[in-house]
This record gives structure tokens, C-alpha cells and sequence, in this order.
């Protein structure tokens, strides 16, 4: 088995999708469009791995990253201050900066629809 991609129901997919790509770098894979609705992307990170951004009306759930099911996206990167700044530049501010126990650098920010991504360096 491979995982291949999880899915966000967001409630406009277009500017999201446009966010991921110019924020974080990702790339447009596919793109499944029907009329009369917005369109669903699958977004790749350049290590692998896909999101799917689907459209809803339905109101999101305010969840903490404790809470139990499904809690943030972690995007492992190389060099931990350099892509902070580089996103601190984009306007995105990383919370709970922290090295973990193991020795790991991670933080923590949101993107636009107020899913919780991780940035960790290992």
C-alpha cells in the first residue's frame, strides 16, 4: 500500500488551491471540473504526497490540533529557518516553534480555510 493523498473540503477551492501553490510551492496535478460546481484540485508537494481540495457549503468544525481525529499536514523541510523566513515573507507567521525531545524542529500555522499544517526538520 502507498498512501496517495488526503482530502480538504474547503469552501472555495480556487483561491486555496492558488494559496498552496504560491505560499508553499505546491503544484496543480489534476483538476476535475463539472458545471455548476467549483472545481476540485489535487495539489503535489515536490517530495511526494497529494492533497485534494474538494468544494462544500457545510460550516467548518473548530477543532484544536489535540483533538482526537485528524489533527494537522506535516511538511517536512531541510533547512527549518530558512523556510521560516520565506514563509514569515508570504505573511505567514509560524506558532509553537519549538525542538522536540527528539532533537526535532517543528511549528505550526494555518492556511486559509484554517486547516493546521505542520513544518518539521528532522
Amino acid at each position: 500500500m502507498k498512501l496517495e493523498h488526503f482530502g480538504i473540503y474547503a469552501h472555495d477551492t480556487v483561491p486555496l488551491a492558488d494559496w498552496y501553490r504560491k505560499t508553499l510551492g505546491f503544484s496543480v496535478v489534476r483538476t476535475i471540473e463539472k458545471e455548476g460546481r467549483p472545481p476540485i484540485f489535487f495539489l503535489a508537494a515536490d517530495g511526494g504526497g497529494e492533497i485534494e481540495l474538494l468544494p462544500t457549503d457545510e460550516p467548518r468544525v473548530e477543532r484544536e490540533l489535540n483533538h482526537a481525529g485528524f489533527s494537522h499536514i506535516g511538511i517536512v523541510v531541510e533547512d527549518f529557518e530558512k523556510t521560516e523566513r520565506m514563509l514569515r515573507e508570504k505573511g505567514v507567521i509560524l506558532e509553537g516553534v519549538r525542538k522536540t525531545s527528539n532533537g526535532w524542529m517543528i511549528g505550526y500555522f494555518e492556511d486559509p480555510e484554517g486547516n493546521t499544517l505542520e513544518i518539521v526538520s528532522r
